[in-house]
């Protein structure tokens, strides 16, 4: 998770903009359209109790700045701005989450919510609320299970930052994908996720590798539709420790938890790929019309 520098970092995110700049990106809708509808309200929560993104601040400008032409407004929380130890959110109550249509979580860490409160946002989901999960929302409530069952996984450890991943669009129908084409060349930080919950009886596995967190859910493609993972043929994988070519590295996905919708995109840790990447912001945007049903597409696993 620190942020890794190097002198050739200007000239790799200027290849991916170019890269991504040749990406179909939609036209955005027009005045006329998003007038018509009634916008969508958006809580943004940015608290970070493990580790502090640099990113945080300009996803919540971001996320804010593209509401408008995109149908919804954001509450901002700006909880990044409160330390570790100092997290307030004790207006997390169940009739504070009902002025909401969705909920859009870039933290990390065991929150300090208590078990109403947890509970709380896990039935605004599950009773037709949407949730929107960004990067390091993997790395949160790992003593909720529940939460984890409505992201769809926990983070294990990172995947190279500032890599050129290429992206292989499992579903190039989603909201969230469609202008991607067939694949997607990015830099940016990638994750590896659990893929079984902590046991005793092999207690070095599934562990946050940075915090010692022990994964309570590990992922599986029975309860997401995967919409974006890493293509290890076409990625050069040489010196990515522990990554295999063939192996599945799920970064984006999609699920329906009860009556709600629940997205997740790894993508993100950068600060500058919030504001000069638009295809980057063209799959965080569809990916939050999708879950707050401004969009349909289609949430069934394929395994």
């Amino acid at each position: 998770m620190r942020r890794v520098m190097n002198v050739g970092l200007i000239a790799i995110c200027t290849v991916g903009f170019a890269w991504s700049s040749a990406v179909s990106i939609p036209e955005p809708l027009s005045a006329d359209t998003v007038r018509e509808q009634v916008p969508k309200k958006l809580l943004f929560l940015t608290h970070a109790g493990l580790y502090k993104h640099t990113s945080l601040g300009p996803a919540e400008e971001a996320v804010s700045s593209w509401g408008p032409e995109a149908g919804f407004e954001v509450t901002r929380s700006r909880g990044y701005l409160q330390e570790a130890d100092e997290l307030d959110l004790s207006q997390i109550t169940a009739e504070y989450l009902a002025q909401f249509d969705g909920v859009m979580m870039m933290t990390n860490g065991n929150l300090p919510l208590d078990d109403t409160q947890k509970r709380a946002l896990l039935d605004f989901v599950r009773r037709g609320g949407a949730f929107i999960g960004v990067h390091c929302a993997a790395l949160t409530f790992y003593n909720y299970p529940e939460y984890g069952e409505m992201l769809g996984a926990y983070f294990r450890r990172a995947i190279q930052q500032n890599h050129v991943f290429v992206l292989n669009v499992e579903d190039q129908a989603h909201p969230a994908t469609r202008m991607l084409g067939g694949s997607w060349t990015v830099v940016d930080e990638m994750y590896e996720f659990g893929t079984a919950a902590w046991s005793a009886d092999r207690p070095e596995e599934n562990v946050d590798v940075l915090f010692g967190n022990r994964i309570p859910v590990g992922f599986s493609r029975d309860r997401v539709r995967v919409l974006l993972s890493v293509d290890t043929r076409a990625t050069d994988i040489s010196g990515l420790e522990g990554i295999e070519e063939g192996g599945d590295y799920p970064q984006s996905w999609v699920r329906e938890f009860g009556e709600g919708r629940s997205f997740y995109t790894s993508l993100g840790h950068r600060d500058d790929i919030w504001s000069a990447d638009p295809t980057f912001k063209a799959h965080v945007v569809g990916g939050i019309r999708w879950a707050l049903g401004l969009e349909d597409g289609d949430a069934t696993p394929r395994y």
